[in-house]
């Protein structure tokens, strides 16, 4: 017998009731085997170079579950606990590590070199638990999606072990040898405190945790510290700090070494060898500041700021063993005190620490009591839980110990009290044993002994056998009866520490206990838990000093000195000095008034006395459990005995009237020993509504539920805290006023509606558990939620939405938290248990066959009727999805731009069919001109296409091709090819493919994923090529190159291929545009031989590149204005040209001003740039009002100058509103002006001076009047004149001059309005448009007062084309994204025009192009920003000079014209069906803030759609009734519009989830309206106004009903009850009445959108008809009276509705109609029942109840007893008493009413005429 033993300081304890030790057999599940070995031996491949050794460990599925879930969530049943499969396993081999449930692999780990140490832990915030695994130089940390982090170690690490906050990481002293295994306990690897013991060394790896003492961790550098903690992920270890002589120091001591960790508390165990010493250390947390630190530090090194700081605090030791512990492990002592448990083997003894809480500041620590106890004659020992496998204390599971002792015999304790010994089972054979065991070791089975322990998960435990063998084994536990098991963990929780530890050696060592005896079956173990507690009454009988062999047990009790003191006491409490009675102590009279137990109690009395306050909260629990009711049948006939017993008069009484049949089933006691009021939940419950919460008495609620750490009681408490929190209860942290605690949510919450459903989230309660609630309670939870669901606040969890039926909401919640935290899938499976309590199969509410047809449609019809090769890829096959087809509808928009845009086919050529040798001369020329068009379609495709596509990162990009041959229809499609001898083809090769690649580069969406710098290269081609150029600026603009190193770059430019450089430093300073990046801009002066040094020699770098050099470094500087940037830049925009090709030189000027307007983009007067000579300088260039070509003797060609100083001055003023700066750009007003600046200067000029003047810039005709000068405005007005004569006057200068102040206006309009979609801007845009189009070739009718017309005498044709295409664009840019139909047909117009007519050259094909790409940017789903950067982007691409042939770069660089990239926002917004998952329309009302032009707005748009700016939207809101409303307000901010994947985006990347109500439709299904749930056409199929038509229709109108409901809901519990309404079986029914409410009850619930109150409608109508029923038949249909309690539940939620204490949105959620006949009909009822009123007369004068023969007379009577709150006779004798001499002759009435306030007016009224009535 192993014997327990104590301290010095300790005295020896006696057991109040001494018992023997009982003898259980194990319960041998089978041979223990690793599944990671059987997992090895499935996967059937041979593992090359793994060593034979392994390792595993078995650890608690609640390891890894999330924290919050693992500390709210009830903790396994017994039932469960002992299944299979209830333990996970780790296994490792080498570098593998194979995760196992049961006997399924869950995940599997392979690292890059082998594994040291494993362990599961929390960093940081994670609510996870991550798997550390260390090895050599590294620690690798996996999360459950299989990401991992690598973290570089410090030091010489050892091991690892987890704490509550982190990783502790143990080092060792430099040069010291690692310690041996025999020195180190097992790390925790699991939060219950069950690490691996040494294992045989025959099988693998010897040892647990994963050591492996052959491998030291060093790592690049030495830490002083010994002990080092990871907080998280993204931080460095810290040191530990230990506390000496008041301060604090690093620790040092590397011979500490750790033995034992937990993540339950901040607990750490460690042995040092050299003192021989075992020490307990407090881990402490705290915040710290670098002049506390300093000061702490006593030892003069430098130390680092942390923001929090580790310190250990040491709380024990002692020297009691040479050697360390060879387990250690957390367990709880006899008295509930944790006690950490240390086994040394040396000694063969367990020692006990005993640990004491400890409150500083709010946060609990811990201390060690002085005193040590220990188990003798131990040799090994296992945490388990079996006594109480549900119990909690300070927040950590209750552990029991088993031991084993010497001889074999294994022990189990709970704290230091042996409860029973186990034995192995004589004979292993049948089911127990697994096929393993062979029949010859079961036959020797008696020459088997137990030699050690391994393993222990909950109840189980590997025991390992002397023969070699491990068998799995539980420990027979507490019984599999879930009620059983509750009221032993009630008893556990309520009893007092002595009375508990009794029970349990009473229970585990009686011979009759249920844990012994029971078979299995839930009925056999609660009749033997039911007998024990029979027993202790007999046992208490038979222990009474006063007792006597011939008397009987009653008699005895009776006589006993306990229950005379006992009845004394409670008797006379009740009673006042003046001989009245005190009504409320018959009513709420607390256990804690009985006062001291008397000495001459028993033990027994004791017990069953709190034993009876513990079951009734359980009791009272199961009430409110649907699911629970034969259990609480069962416990009811338990507790009417002790009750009985006892003489709890009132405890009798409150069980005969929940269950009136009881009184025939146990003999019931008549005298009275105590007249406590029995607690009543629903009697609380229901005065919190009738009279509020400050009415309600705490003495109704058990005092169990006041316990927080009483798991078993927990659905009552929540439910209190609920409705205490609706009635008007406060929160007090997480404790309400009342006492009971109560998680609330985070979030806020103006009324106690929000709250309540706050408290609801905040304790895990959804609507499964809502449904589990009576209805009557449920009632009053389900109208809270149905307040705040219309409108809940925005800062709600998401949990709370999906409670609400907001789905829609929850959704967006859980986007936005995904892009901070990283949340995995188990979250969507969260949502759903929190939501959707049934598991049906559903059909989608909105079919999505109208959207696939459509697509199928247009992908049948996408090119034209006689185009050839359909299968070829051109770029964007793509384009067509979901959201283009509602943006677009049915119409063919999206496929006729596919089908203009497309360059990858032949194009057709008409000619005739007899060809000859001038027809193929045509047709060369024709196939030359549409080349021209061709090679321009990228630019407008690349567009088009922006950001719509995703491409795999494993395969290489396609582009598409660039055809430029024809081919003949009239000739069955004979191609065409162009003519080498006859044209060029060298120059339609290298720019349009350089476009052609950009476009195919653009489609790739931003955020597809992290760009690999592999996959840059794995494109790269052998040769250089224009093609890899173009991808690499595509690349750029999307922000992709910062993933190329250095030595990639100049890789690149080594090439020394033209287009590949140009691209490669565009794309490079896109990506990083505006950071000043050093070694960017190194590789881009590098390309600018005027920055080179003397010494360096002379290299000849194209004028292209050193073009793009300059745009390529203002981009990099954007915004700095960095002076000595700006000096080189103005300089290059005046340098004389060399010897580089002097045509270029106005392209390099420019890009010299586009380059120095980026750096000091906006900056004006702010900037370091703003010095006289500088801007004088500029305006010098630019040909300013002094007209000289000189400027201190430094000669300027204006010509070459004047495009770029304009444009830097325009960048460097925007929207400064510098009036200074305007005033000196201005536009000629005197002939000689006009006739000495350029026409195209004077567009310049125009742009630069309403870009300065931002704000003045306004879309109407009396602006463009306003800025014509007065010369020109005349010189117009002349020419509208034909009798004037104007010989004097320079007609081409003024047209020309007018015509280009025209185009620079539309220009400033298009980029003060871009993507903004203004009305007024496009009318005007597409004007002028119309106006230059007439005056090239008149095609409509305008209006000739307000333009002039014969503009073409004094303006060339290709001026007059060069304009209108220029206003076509701004047209377009003002109009970006949104595919109007207007602008798309002018479009198409000038595309279609005839090449011989239109004259039309390279750019402006490129102009129509780009339009096109404009108008459906991104597919329409992006759009212009008006930003300064934007503007300047998009004014590089709009820059008025169009090339005149593919390959021209004289005065603009081609791959400028793709800049519009940096301009785009993705402010689409499209709405998504949560219940569907499909994009549908929905309305939006959209609120621009006030501004200087306007007030502010709201209109309304239908998505998907384009918001406006960010800086002028205030609010989205989701209108419309079809829809729940959603409201996202916003800051307007001038800045730009959110990043796709940014964690602050409101609209989740462009997605706003909504959710449709019930009873409507969507709009692509009903546009109009006409088929929602309202129509006549509902109530024409439901039939409703006589049902017997519906009937006589047949199965017809079953069907309609079924498929209407389905249409209009996707609840599945509407469309089951519509189904059962649809089975032809439903019509055969002869309840007529019944089947009309079914339908009215579903009609309503589907119209207002309450698919829950179904279930309340049906159970509150069948309520009423089984009473009515069992009154009429006389058979017992209901034979208890929970009905009734429930039925007044629902009067009192009427009540307070009535009467204003509960606030609703609109109406009540049941109907007030329905809800008021409820308590009319019950009364009709008790006036129906005959005999009634005698068995109330018989009740009330005598107690007498109806006999057994009447037994539904005494269902009648509790019932009537409950719905009028009658108290007991003895209450009422009573009062009557008090009344009679002071009556008179007047009515005792309102006297009664006075001294019984709860009972109703009518059964009052029957009392006074049974009592005080002449017939009494």
């Amino acid at each position: 017998m192993v014997r327990v033993g104590q301290g010095a300081q300790s005295n020896s304890k006696t057991m109040a009731v001494d018992m023997p030790v009982g003898v259980r057999e194990l319960d041998v599940l089978g041979e223990f085997k690793p599944f990671g070995l059987v997992a090895e031996a499935l996967d059937g491949k041979p593992i090359d170079n793994v060593s034979d050794k392994y390792d595993y460990f078995l650890f608690d599925p609640q390891v890894a579950a999330e924290r919050d879930e693992s500390q709210k969530s009830t903790p396994p049943s017994p039932s469960t606990s002992t299944g299979n499969g209830s333990e996970h396993e780790l296994f490792i081999r080498g570098n593998r590590i194979i995760w196992t449930t049961g006997s399924r692999v869950h995940k599997r780990f392979t690292l890059n070199s082998s594994v040291v140490m494993a362990c599961w832990c929390h960093l940081g915030d994670s609510s996870r638990a991550l798997l550390c695994v260390l090895q050599v130089g590294t620690l690798t940390i996996f999360n459950m999606s299989g990401e991992f982090t690598s973290i570089p170690l410090p030091g010489m690490v050892t091991s690892i072990w987890p704490l509550t906050f982190g990783l502790l990481l143990q080092q060792a002293a430099e040069g010291g040898s690692p310690m041996g295994a025999s020195c180190f306990s097992s790390p925790l690897l699991s939060s219950r405190d069950i690490p691996c013991p040494k294992r045989d060394l025959r099988r693998g790896q010897s040892h647990c945790g994963f050591r492996n003492a052959d491998n030291i961790i060093r790592g690049t550098f030495t830490s002083i510290s010994s002990h080092l903690i990871l907080n998280g992920l993204m931080e460095e270890p810290q040191n530990i700090y230990i506390k000496e002589s008041g301060s604090l120091k690093v620790m040092k001591d590397f011979d500490e070494r750790t033995i034992w960790t937990s993540d339950c508390v901040p607990l750490v165990a460690s042995f040092n060898r050299d003192k021989m010493q075992h020490s307990l250390w407090l881990v402490l947390s705290a915040g710290t500041t670098q002049q506390e630190m300093d000061s702490n530090s006593s030892d003069g090194l430098a130390s680092e700021a942390f923001t929090k700081q580790f310190s250990f605090y040491r709380i024990w030791v002692a020297t009691v063993s040479h050697k360390a512990a060879s387990k250690v492990f957390l367990a709880t002592d006899d008295d509930a005190t944790p006690v950490i448990c240390f086994l040394l083997q040396e000694q063969k003894r367990l020692m006990f620490v005993r640990l004491q809480n400890i409150t500083d500041h709010d946060q609990i620590l811990f201390d060690a009591r002085p005193d040590m106890k220990w188990i003798e004659s131990v040799i090994a020992a296992e945490p388990v839980a079996v006594t109480l496998p549900r119990g909690k204390v300070g927040g950590f599971p209750v552990a029991d110990i088993v031991v084993l002792a010497p001889e074999g015999t294994l022990f189990l304790y709970s704290g230091r009290q042996c409860l029973c010994k186990f034995m192995l089972p004589s004979c292993l054979g049948g089911r127990q044993v697994s096929q393993n065991i062979t029949t010859s070791e079961s036959t020797a089975i008696h020459l088997v002994k137990i030699i050690g322990l391994a393993d222990a998960v909950r109840s189980r435990v590997n025991v390992i056998l002397n023969n070699g063998q491990m068998l799995r084994c539980a420990l027979r536990r507490g019984p599999s009866c879930s009620l059983a098991s509750d009221c032993m963990a009630s008893l556990a929780d309520g009893l007092s520490s002595s009375l508990y530890n009794n029970f349990l050696r009473l229970l585990w060592g009686h011979e009759m206990s249920c844990l012994v005896k029971a078979d299995g079956s839930v009925g056999s173990e609660w009749k033997l838990f039911g007998s024990i507690i029979m027993q202790m009454c007999r046992e208490s009988e038979s222990t009474s000093q006063h007792g006597s062999d011939q008397c009987s047990s009653w008699d005895f009790l009776v006589n006993s000195n306990f229950h005379r003191n006992y009845r004394d006491r409670t008797f006379t409490n009740c009673m006042q000095s003046d001989g009245s009675v005190n009504m409320g102590e018959f009513y709420l009279a607390s256990s804690s008034q009985v006062g001291e137990q008397s000495h001459e109690k028993t033990f027994y009395s004791q017990f069953l006395i709190e034993s009876l306050n513990c079951l009734h909260a359980v009791y009272e629990n199961l009430k409110l459990i649907n699911l629970r009711k034969r259990d609480l049948e069962l416990l009811v006939v338990l507790l009417f005995e002790i009750a009985n017993f006892l003489g709890e008069e009132n405890y009798v009484e409150h069980y005969l009237r929940d269950f009136p049949l009881l009184a025939q089933i146990v003999r019931t006691c008549k005298t009275s020993f105590s007249r406590r009021a029995a607690p009543s939940l629903y009697r609380w419950l229901e005065t919190c509504f009738l009279h509020g919460f400050s009415h309600a008495k705490a003495e109704d609620i058990p005092p169990l539920v006041y316990n927080y750490g009483s798991s078993v009681v927990s659905w009552a408490r929540k439910v209190v805290s609920f409705y205490g929190l609706l009635s008007g209860d406060r929160c007090l942290g997480n404790k309400l006023s009342s006492g009971v605690f109560c998680n609330i949510a985070s979030g806020s919450a103006s009324n106690a509606e929000e709250q309540t459903v706050l408290a609801m989230v905040g304790e895990g309660f959804g609507l499964q558990q809502l449904d589990l609630l009576p209805i009557g309670v449920s009632l009053p939870l389900r109208h809270a939620l149905d307040k705040c669901r219309e409108s809940p606040p925005t800062d709600w969890p998401e949990d709370a939405y999906v409670l609400l039926g907001r789905e829609d909401l929850a959704f967006s919640h859980t986007a936005k938290l995904s892009k901070t935290h990283k949340i995995e899938s188990q979250t969507n499976v969260k949502l759903i248990s929190v939501s959707t309590p049934y598991m049906l199969h559903l059909h989608p509410v909105a079919a999505p066959s109208t959207i696939s047809e459509t697509i199928g449609l247009d992908n049948s019809n996408l090119e034209d009727a006689d185009s050839a090769g359909s299968s070829m890829e051109d770029g964007m096959e793509h384009i067509f999805n979901s959201t283009t087809q509602l943006r677009y509808g049915r119409d063919l928009r999206l496929n006729e731009v596919k089908r203009l845009l497309s360059s990858a086919r032949p194009v057709p050529i008409h000619a005739c069919v007899n060809s000859s040798a001038s027809d193929q001369d045509l047709q060369q020329a024709q196939l030359w001109q549409i080349a021209q068009r061709t090679t321009a379609l990228p630019l407008g495709r690349g567009a088009f296409t922006l950001a719509t596509t995703y491409t795999l990162l494993t395969e290489a990009l396609a582009v598409p091709k660039l055809v430029l041959s024809g081919r003949l229809p009239a000739q069955q499609n004979a191609l065409v090819n162009l003519d080498q001898n006859v044209r060029n083809i060298q120059e339609l090769q290298v720019w349009p493919e350089f476009h052609n690649a950009v476009a195919a580069g653009l489609r790739l969406a931003p955020l597809q994923g992290k760009m690999s710098r592999t996959w840059i290269l794995y494109n790269r081609p052998g040769e250089p090529n224009a093609g890899h150029a173009g991808l690499l600026l595509a690349l750029g603009l999307h922000g992709y190159l910062s993933v190329l190193t250095i030595t990639d770059i100049y890789q690149y430019y080594q090439q020394e291929h033209e287009s590949t450089t140009v691209g490669l430093m565009l794309g490079l300073a896109a990506s990083y545009q505006g950071t000043l990046e050093p070694t960017m801009s190194k590789s881009f002066y590098v390309h600018l031989p005027s920055r080179h040094p003397s010494s360096f020699p002379e290299l000849e770098v194209p004028t292209l590149i050193q073009s793009a050099a300059l745009m390529s470094l203002g981009l990099l500087s954007e915004g700095s204005a960095h002076p000595l940037t700006m000096q080189f830049l103005l300089g290059e925009i005046g340098r004389r040209s060399g010897g580089d090709n002097v045509l270029e030189r106005e392209g390099y000027a420019v890009s010299a001003g586009f380059s120095l307007g980026f750096v000091a983009l906006g900056r004006g007067e702010d900037s370091l740039a703003w010095e006289d000579t500088l801007v004088d300088r500029l305006f010098h260039f630019s040909g300013g009002k002094t007209f000289h070509n000189m400027l201190e003797g430094i000669p300027v060609n204006v010509d070459v100058t004047a495009p770029g100083a304009i444009i830097a001055l325009t960048l460097m003023f925007l929207k400064t509103e510098s009036e200074v700066v305007a005033s000196r750009l201005s536009i000629p007003s005197t002939h000689f002006e006009l006739q000495y600046v350029r026409p195209d200067f004077i567009m310049l000029r125009v742009i630069a001076r309403n870009l300065i003047m931002w704000s003045r810039v306004n879309p109407s005709k009396e602006w463009i009047d306003s800025q014509l000068p007065e010369i020109v405005k005349k010189g117009v007005e002349w020419l509208k004149d034909d009798l004037f004569d104007m010989e004097d006057v320079d007609e081409e200068a003024i047209i020309q001059a007018y015509v280009n102040i025209v185009t620079g206006l539309c220009i400033s309009l298009g980029l003060k309005y871009a993507g903004s979609r203004n009305e007024n801007a496009k009318e005007l845009l597409y004007y002028f448009a119309i106006h230059f189009l007439n005056e090239i070739k008149p095609v409509s009718v305008t209006n000739g007062s307000t333009f002039p017309k014969g503009l073409s005498k004094y303006v060339d044709r290709g001026t007059l084309e060069i304009c209108l295409h220029l206003v076509v664009l701004s047209l377009s840019v003002v109009m970006a994204g949104s595919g109007n139909l207007e602008t798309f047909r002018f479009l198409k117009f000038l595309r279609n025009r005839n090449p011989a007519d239109a004259q039309a050259s390279y750019g402006m094909n490129m102009a129509v192009s780009l339009a096109i790409g404009f108008l459906f940017l991104g597919g329409g789903m992006r759009t212009f920003s008006t930003s300064s950067r934007a503007v300047a982007a998009l004014l590089i691409t709009l820059y008025p000079r169009l090339p005149t042939g593919p390959n021209d770069n004289r005065c603009h660089l081609q791959a400028y014209r793709h800049m519009y990239v940096l301009a785009t926002e993705a402010r689409c917004i499209q709405t998504v069906d949560v219940d569907t998952g499909l994009p549908v329309y929905a309305p939006l009302e959209v609120t621009v803030k006030e501004t200087e032009h306007h007030a502010e707005t709201t209109f309304c748009e239908v998505t998907p759609c384009i918001l406006p700016e960010r800086a002028n939207l205030k609010s989205v809101r989701v209108c419309g009734p079809r829809y729940w409303s959603q409201m996202i307000e916003l800051v307007s901010e001038d800045k730009p519009w959110w990043c796709s994947g940014d964690k602050n985006h409101p609209f989740n990347s462009g997605i706003l989830n909504i959710k449709r109500k019930v009873g409507a439709c969507s709009y692509l299904d009903d546009p109009i309206g006409c088929q929602s749930l309202l129509s006549r056409a509902m109530h024409k199929a439901f039939s409703l106004t006589s049902t017997r038509t519906c009937i006589s229709h047949g199965e017809s109108a079953s069907v309609r009903v079924h498929q209407l409901v389905s249409t209009f809901s996707s609840d599945p519990s509407l469309i089951a009850f519509a189904q059962l309404c649809s089975d032809p079986s439903w019509n055969n029914r002869s309840d007529v009445d019944f089947q009309e409410f079914c339908l009215q009850v579903l009609f309503d619930c589907v119209s207002k959108d309450r698919a829950a109150l179904l279930q309340v409608y049906l159970s509150l109508y069948t309520t009423i008809r089984s009473m009515a029923d069992q009154v009429k038949s006389e058979i017992i249909i209901v034979n208890d009276s929970l009905s009734i309690l429930n039925l007044k539940l629902a009067m009192a939620y009427y009540e307070a509705l009535l009467k204003g204490r509960l606030a609703t949105s609109t109406c009540s959620i049941v109907q007030s109609v329905f809800l008021g006949s409820l308590g009319k009909r019950v009364e009709d009822i008790f006036s129906y029942i005959p005999g009634l009123k005698s068995d109330f007369s018989n009740y009330v004068k005598s107690g007498r109840r109806p006999n057994d023969e009447a037994k539904n007379r005494a269902i009648f009577l509790a019932w009537y007893l409950h719905w009028f709150d009658v108290p007991v006779p003895s209450v009422l004798h009573t009062a009557v008493e008090r009344i009679k001499p002071k009556l008179g002759i007047s009515s005792s009435v309102p006297l009664l009413h006075l001294l019984l306030p709860k009972t109703h007016i009518s059964a009052i009224t029957e009392i006074d005429k049974l009592f005080f009535s002449r017939e009494a």
